[in-house]
């Protein structure tokens, strides 16, 4: 699909557009570049399992807190062991 983008039309009327002609991973990404994670992490989720584990990816890379990144990524990675790491702590 074609990325529906004209920047001074604004972030939310671009993800708006994007959902209406079923551009699920452009509108994602849209939402995770202006700092909507929620959104954008709900639009991947409909978009499949390839386009989920891809924002949320970005996301990790995005994220600028070790902590938070380190104990969300063990969490959503199902490597609960990861948590009683004492490298965690000291992020």
């Amino acid at each position: 699909m074609s990325r529906n983008a004209n920047w001074n039309e604004g972030h939310e009327k671009l993800i708006k557009k994007n959902l209406l002609i079923g551009n699920l991973q452009y509108a994602a990404e849209i939402a995770l570049k202006c700092g909507r994670t929620t959104t954008a992490l709900l639009i991947a989720e409909r978009g499949g399992e390839d386009l989920f584990e891809d924002i949320k990816q970005r996301y990790f890379e995005l994220e600028k807190d070790s902590f938070i990144t380190s104990v969300v990524e063990s969490i959503t990675q199902r490597r609960l062991d990861k948590l009683t790491d004492p490298a965690i702590l000291k992020s």
